[in-house]
């Protein structure tokens, strides 16, 4: 079995998603928190006009709280509900493109018991790979043995 070369645009970066997702999630939600603190901001303006304090509810998030990010927020703009398809397009259209990509590997369509079979062949190929190379370091060293004989042996020779 011969490997077949990546096809062009499919490598890592092209298919890498996660990382694009992470920053549109991550700018998403910097403005919900953005828009949480000011709509909490007002609320107790207008209750401290009154003379009253607000009680946040328990285990809810106020103004001063940090919501927590899975990434640092490298770029600080923020991303309302309405911009997310425009945000997601260049997503989309890499998903699009890695799935044409692979749909173009010719080894896609193979079933689970053809690839078992291609495994049990490497795996035989591969024992007697490693049965030849046991001969062939057993020769090695039979014929360094004969050779360190050979060499002793001329050592008592007498010459004339």
């Amino acid at each position: 079995m011969t490997t077949q070369p990546l096809p062009d645009g499919l490598s890592p970066d092209a298919i890498d998603t996660l990382t694009e997702l992470t920053t549109i999630l991550a700018k998403l939600r910097a403005a919900q928190a953005a828009a949480s603190a000011t709509s909490t901001n007002h609320a107790s303006s207008l209750l401290g006009q009154l003379g009253a304090t607000p009680a946040p509810a328990p285990g809810a998030v106020t103004g001063t709280t940090p919501l927590p990010s899975g990434a640092p927020n490298t770029n600080a703009t923020t991303l309302t509900i309405k911009e997310l398809p425009a945000a997601t397009d260049n997503l989309k259209h890499k998903l699009q493109r890695a799935r044409a990509a692979v749909k173009k590997l010719e080894d896609v369509g193979r079933g689970f018991e053809q690839q078992q079979d291609e495994i049990r062949e490497l795996e035989a190929r591969q024992a007697q790979q490693l049965a030849m190379l046991e001969r062939i370091r057993l020769a090695g060293v039979q014929f360094t043995a004969g050779e360190q004989g050979k060499v002793e042996d001329e050592g008592e020779r007498m010459v004339e």
